[in-house]
Parts: structure tokens; sequence; C-alpha cells
């Protein structure tokens, strides 16, 4: 459950480990966060620094002057390579959003070898996409975690069909033939329960990240990202049927922004995060008008080495914006976390057995940086 999720198009699913490293990260986080001790989540961070220090040459050399960086430098870790779900930020650092207040944001490239979550906490990052199963599996291992804002109001797993074989509601999957990889079964089998639906209704089959065996009508259903598989399939011309779980019992926030309570009580890393969030938000507010832009950038610049095209880019930015808007984001600003928003998410977080609560989300930066917004 993450935002680095819709940051691909048609055919990166196909690309051998690179791509099971990228759901592992999205969809449980920070895989060994779940598996193992904390020393062993930590041991991760000499490789992911070494990795992202290298990878992230090129999109940090694209950073504007802007105004004088008075607050500072800092850095954002993706969860992934550039992707249009990244659009806002690239927008804030393309037009300097970041720099006009006050901070320096170097954005630093995610990808296999790339786990954000020990490097925030061993302090190599100052904010790091993630999801909240892995800030609740970092903070039961002792990790300093909290979210500060949440950029996909809405859940983005799904169930994808095809136009012509729909399933639109829960009922729709009894007798039918679901691929679910491996990684989503906890996910998978909440949805079942909260749905009262007993897997014998239907089978279960394990899926890789290969979708064809859905566009050839081998399987019935798919376990997808509305950001994700979905836009990739439009962008070969198959048209798509979604079942989306935040309709039908497992409300989420994800791709969030996670950084440390260290960095909240801290003085002047607390202005940076506030002017962070307040580019950010600026950024994400012209993606939502114009996705395309977005979707140039990731193309022409950020992702320029990745074989991305501008017709999937841009189905991609449509899709993220529509899971980045909610009625509370209407009424209050980008990244509100609600406080029905956060009690769903820890709901839908114990229906897959992972323990979270209320501390894990903090408010108050979002509060000080939406005045700065309006002010810009």
């Amino acid at each position: 459950m993450s935002r680095s999720t819709g940051r691909t198009e048609e055919g990166l699913l196909a690309r051998g480990g690179s791509a099971l490293s990228r759901r592992s990260l999205l969809r449980g986080g920070a895989t060994v966060a779940a598996a193992g001790a904390f020393g062993t989540f930590l041991a991760a961070c000499a490789s992911s620094s070494s990795s992202s220090s290298s990878a992230a040459a090129s999109a940090a050399a694209t950073a504007t002057g802007g105004a004088a960086a008075s607050l500072g430098s800092m850095s954002l870790q993706l969860g992934w390579i550039p992707g249009a779900g990244y659009s806002g930020s690239f927008i804030a650092d393309s037009k300097g959003y970041y720099s006009g207040q006050g901070v320096k944001v170097t954005i630093l490239p995610g990808g296999p070898s790339v786990s954000g979550m020990p490097l925030l906490i061993s302090n190599k990052v100052q904010v790091a996409f993630s999801d909240p199963e892995t800030g609740s599996a970092a903070i039961a291992q002792g990790g300093d975690v909290k979210i500060i804002g949440a950029g996909y109001q809405i859940n983005p797993a799904c169930i994808m069909s095809l136009a012509a074989k729909p399933i639109t509601t829960p009922a729709d999957l009894k007798g039918k033939t679901i691929g679910v990889g491996a990684s989503d079964d906890a996910e998978w089998a909440a949805f079942l329960k909260v749905n009262n639906i007993d897997k014998s209704e239907l089978t279960t089959v394990p899926a890789g990240f290969d979708t064809s065996p859905l566009a050839a009508g081998q399987w019935d259903g798919y376990l997808a990202y509305l950001n994700n598989e979905v836009p990739q399939f439009a962008a070969k011309g198959i048209k798509t049927a979604v079942l989306r779980f935040a309709d039908y019992g497992m409300p989420s926030f994800n791709d969030v922004y996670a950084v440390t309570s260290a960095s909240l009580n801290d003085a002047t890393a607390r202005k940076q995060l506030v002017a962070f969030m307040a580019g950010e938000i600026q950024g994400w507010n012209v993606a939502l008008t114009d996705p395309k832009l977005g979707a140039e950038l990731v193309v022409d610049v950020y992702g320029k080495s990745d074989g991305y095209t501008l017709n999937g880019e841009l189905l991609a930015s449509e899709a993220t914006n529509a899971i980045t808007v909610s009625a509370d984001t209407k009424a209050h600003g980008l990244m509100y976390m609600s406080p029905a928003g956060i009690a769903g998410t820890i709901k839908t977080l114990a229906l897959t057995g992972v323990t979270a609560s209320e501390s894990m989300f903090d408010t108050s930066i979002l509060a000080e940086a939406y005045p700065l917004v309006k002010s810009s």
C-alpha cells in the first residue's frame, strides 16, 4: 500500500527482479521490516544509501536555483524509479516551489536495492515516501517514525477485470478465478473476510507481475492498483472494470510522507519540513490541473533513461490524480489526514494483522504548511 504504485506504465512490471522489489516496497513496504529484527532492518542502510546516491545524480542535477535556500538542504526519497506518480514532486522541483519556500530539496530515486525506511531512520534522508504498513512495522521494531501527510486519499488496491466480463461488486467474485501476488495474500484474505466471502467460493491463483493471463481471459480478475496495472491496460487499448477495496470495507491512506519525530522536534528540521510540504502541495496542485506537464517531466527529464512513453505516463498521472483528491482534500487541502481517514487506515491495517495507532500520524506540519501555500 504505497505511492510508488502508480509510477510505472505498461512493460515495467515485466522487468524481472526489479518489478518484484518494486511491489514489495509498495504493497508490504520494505519487506525486511516485517520479516526480521530491527537490527536486520537497519542493516540495509549502507547498501541503500550507496545505491540511491549514485542513482540520484541525474535527478538532483535538475533542481532549479530559485530563491535562496535560507532554511538549508534536505532530501526526499522516492519509493521507486521516477514516474508519473511523483509528478507533483517533479513539478515542485522544476518550477522552484521548494526553493521558493526557502528549502533546497534533492529528490533521490528509489529502485530494487533502495529501502527508504532504513535511510529515513538513520537520518540519511529527511522525508521518505512510504505506506502505513511499513511505518507500523518500523515503529514496532523501535523506529522513530511519523506520518505527516497522505498522498493517496483512496486505497489504490482493486480487483481489475476485463470490461467485457466486469467484476464490480464482491458478489461478482463468486465462481471466478482471481490472480493474487504472494505479497497481497493478507490484504486479499482480509477483503474476502470483511465482505463475507469464503475463499472456497472462488479460485485464487498465485500471480507474479505478468498480467497477460487476465488479458487472455485465463483469469477473471487480478489484484491490481488503480494507478498501476489499470492504466497499463488502458495504454494497450484494453478496457477494464474495477472493484475498489476502498468502497467495500477497506479504506486506507497510502503513499504517505514519513519523517522521524526527532525532525519534528528540532526547530530547524521542522521549518524545513513545513517548507517542503508547502512546496509539495504547490506542485501537486499544478499536477492536478495539468497532468500532461508531470508526464512530460518524467519522459523528458526525471525518468528520461527509463523508457517511458508520454501516453503511458499521462494515463498513470491521471489515474494517480484520481486517488489523490477527496472530499477532505477539497475542504482542507492536499495530503490532509482527517480523524476518520486515520481511523479507517488503522482499521484496515488491523484487518491484515498489522497493529497501528493514532500516534503514528502527525497533522501539525500540514497545519503550518497550508498558510504558506495560500500566501505563495
